[in-house]
């Protein structure tokens, strides 16, 4: 790189730099002023009666509790980096555990600051290249974490809804301008749009019917319609998630003990993070260990969590609050000064923590959402990035693939008894 390539490109990242950031400190400064706005609206009347909650007015609270909540928070952080450090070692063996836990954090920060929490993915792929984990494998990894997360998403979300059909219907709607909204449709609205994600993607992948249909015919009839605006570029869009998403399923299958583990983990990881609830509740009334149920918590928040996820708003910021108050009233017995309570703690625990904690990380490792310039001071976009690093990573999975078909095979002929023949026969004899 030549001496005035070598300026432009450093002078691109130091603009782009400080517009990033310029954007993300103005998204947490909407976060904050809403959530503070919300807060202010939510306890106008009843925060005496709060404070009450708090300080043991009515029953002495448990702060012992604090210390599973907050392990409850860190299993949440070390669950997140063991799944990024299993991906990683598949790769390379000098990828550390404590890398994973930074990087995981950092994705999270900038999820909670991103609107539809769609930033994170990207800074991963940024702080694994700072770790010194290549461009292409950090997009692999990224992608496959998004496909197994997606699918335990969809099936944890299914089976709540399954398993408890009577509690999903009864939810408490909401008014807005005197017409009433079932909780419950906005609920499904969420699980719908997660579902469609992913069996959309595998439709597109593995179908060319379906994929010839939707990317090209289906894109022309919305731009028609006006809905879509760049058809071309939506297409190209289109085509490389569905291309990365068949080329790292690939992927994930030639490696299915890894991607068990890692299933089972994000099941753990929602579990924890969905139980926080229940242990707030008791932190502040004891005496509801015998009145509410732990998996009626985890069923209610997984219900929270699909309305929260399609909120284009970052963080959903005083959504999130709100609709835990809807939702979890009537499991608090409709006590609106201790529901509100458990909520501060809740969404303090849950998302407060991350930004603080994934900020400090963020901080720490110089990390940015700006786009990577090239040498010839090109500047590229994630999708970019991804298209870019398309044939090497759809070359080495195809590789990953064919041996790990060629194992079965001699796993499966080690192990299928040999026919005998009339020599064996004989020399049984």
């Amino acid at each position: 790189m030549n001496e005035e390539t070598k300026k432009t490109t450093e002078t691109l990242k130091v603009v782009k730099r400080q517009k990033s950031d310029r954007k993300y400190l103005i998204n947490i400064i909407v976060i904050l002023l809403i959530t503070f706005t919300y807060t202010i609206f939510s306890l106008w009347n009843d925060l005496p009666a709060v404070i009450d909650v708090f300080s043991g007015a009515t029953t002495t609270p448990d702060y012992r509790m604090i210390l599973i909540i907050a392990a409850l928070i860190a299993g949440r952080f070390l669950i997140e980096g063991l799944v990024l450090f299993i991906f990683a070692r598949l790769y390379t063996t000098t990828y550390k555990f404590h890398r994973g836990v930074a990087n995981g954090l950092v994705g999270q920060f900038y999820s909670d600051i991103t609107p539809s929490s769609t930033g994170g993915q990207f800074a991963q792929v940024k702080t694994f290249a700072n770790q010194g984990v290549p461009l292409s494998i950090g997009a692999s990894i990224m992608v496959m974490h998004f496909i197994l997360y997606q699918i335990v998403l969809v099936l944890f979300g299914g089976f709540s809804i399954l398993l408890n059909l009577g509690d999903f219907a009864r939810l408490a709607p909401i008014t807005i301008f005197d017409v009433k909204f079932p909780i419950w449709v906005l609920s499904l609205v969420g699980f719908i749009i997660n579902l469609i994600t992913i069996v959309g993607l595998f439709l597109l992948s593995y179908s060319k019917k379906a994929h010839n249909f939707f990317i090209n015919k289906g894109v022309d009839i919305l731009a028609k319609m006006r809905i879509v605006k760049k058809p071309e570029e939506r297409k190209a869009k289109l085509f490389v998630s569905t291309e990365n998403f068949r080329v790292e399923l690939r992927r994930l299958s030639s490696n299915f003990p890894a991607s068990i583990l890692i299933l089972l983990l994000f099941l753990a990881k929602f579990i924890i993070t969905y139980a926080i609830t229940y242990f707030v509740a008791l932190m502040l009334n004891p005496t509801l260990y015998e009145t509410i149920n732990f998996w009626e918590t985890i069923t209610k928040s997984s219900f929270l969590s699909m309305i929260t996820g399609f909120i284009p708003i970052p963080g959903a910021a005083g959504f999130a609050e709100y609709f835990f108050e809807v939702i979890f009233g009537p499991v608090f017995l409709n006590d609106g000064a201790f529901t509100k309570a458990v909520q501060i703690v809740w969404r303090t625990s849950t998302f407060y923590a991350n930004l603080l904690v994934g900020g400090l990380v963020t901080a720490f490792y110089r990390s940015s959402m700006e786009e990577i310039v090239d040498q010839s001071g090109n500047i590229q976009t994630f999708d970019q990035v991804k298209s870019l690093t398309f044939e090497e990573r759809d070359r080495t999975s195809a590789t990953l693939y064919q041996t790990s078909q060629l194992s079965i095979r001699e796993i499966q002929r080690r192990l299928t008894p040999k026919k005998k023949t009339k020599n064996d026969e004989g020399d049984d004899h």
